[in-house]
């Protein structure tokens, strides 16, 4: 579908441009209309955007943090019991 809209608005444009370049720049409604396509435009992208940061939101709240998921790798780790370093016994010959 987002192909044949980007089909249909590149075919738009050509058939704005068609006329002769005298023509068109004295026809200040190429103008308004070329306005409205970048508004149309600005407001779609805007409106993805807002989608994506809230589907980002809504999955971020179902999904586990990632700071419960580290803890349960390391589960049963702990180095309070070990020394960090172990005293080198010297063997007397």
């Amino acid at each position: 579908m987002g192909s044949r809209l980007l089909l249909a608005t590149a075919l738009l444009l050509l058939l704005l441009l068609w006329t002769p370049a005298a023509e068109a720049l004295m026809e200040p409604e190429l103008c308004y209309v070329l306005d409205a396509i970048l508004f149309l435009y600005g407001l779609v992208l805007t409106g993805l955007y807002c989608h994506l940061k809230f589907v980002s939101r809504r999955a971020a709240r179902q999904a586990p943090s990632k700071e419960q998921k580290e803890e349960a790798i390391y589960t049963g780790l702990s180095g309070e019991e070990h020394e960090m370093y172990e005293t080198l016994q010297l063997k007397q010959s």
